[in-house]
């Protein structure tokens, strides 16, 4: 890929960039815009970012960083709000409930969790894929995991499916 270009990365991940900072973010129009900016970045250095072992992981790294500094300017503006007064709920989004289910369930989980929710389940990575995307060691992934799977067991979301996908 690195030997086509910045276009070609772009063309090969945007839509799977863009469905996992949907998951990541609770919020479509978010992780659009969010995925634009971790596009632009990766094109702007591409002459660094082309000689990578993964332009593709960089990227999505560069997407997940944006995404937590996202998630804290929201949490920061959520709490200017409450000080304010009560907030009217919106919902901007139209997907079907159980969609919705799914995304407030991955958006409650911690920032950890969420991200390797997101790489394995959505992303399709295996542990050691998701670990070199979010640059952490493999046993971290298995425990995040876990730990997430048990969190979303806890909202009352199905994760049967899931633990037969994963199962050695």
């Amino acid at each position: 890929m690195t030997d086509e270009g910045p276009e070609a990365l772009c063309d090969a991940i945007r839509d799977r960039l863009v469905g996992a900072l949907a998951l990541a973010t609770g919020s479509r129009p978010v992780a659009e815009e969010l995925a634009q900016e971790a596009l632009v970045r990766a094109w702007q250095r591409w002459s660094q970012v082309s000689r990578m072992d993964s332009p593709e992981a960089w990227t999505f790294r560069v997407a997940f960083n944006l995404a937590g500094s996202w998630r804290r300017r929201a949490a920061a503006e959520r709490r200017a709000h409450r000080r304010r007064g009560p907030e009217a709920v919106r919902h901007d989004d139209p997907d079907a409930a159980e969609v919705e289910s799914v995304r407030r369930a991955v958006a409650g989980l911690p920032d950890r969790q969420r991200a390797v929710v997101v790489a394995r389940f959505y992303l399709g990575h295996d542990v050691a894929g998701t670990a070199a995307l979010l640059g952490c060691a493999e046993g971290t992934v298995k425990a995040a995991t876990a730990h997430a799977l048990a969190n979303l067991r806890r909202t009352g979301l199905e994760t049967d499916p899931i633990e037969e996908v994963t199962a050695p």
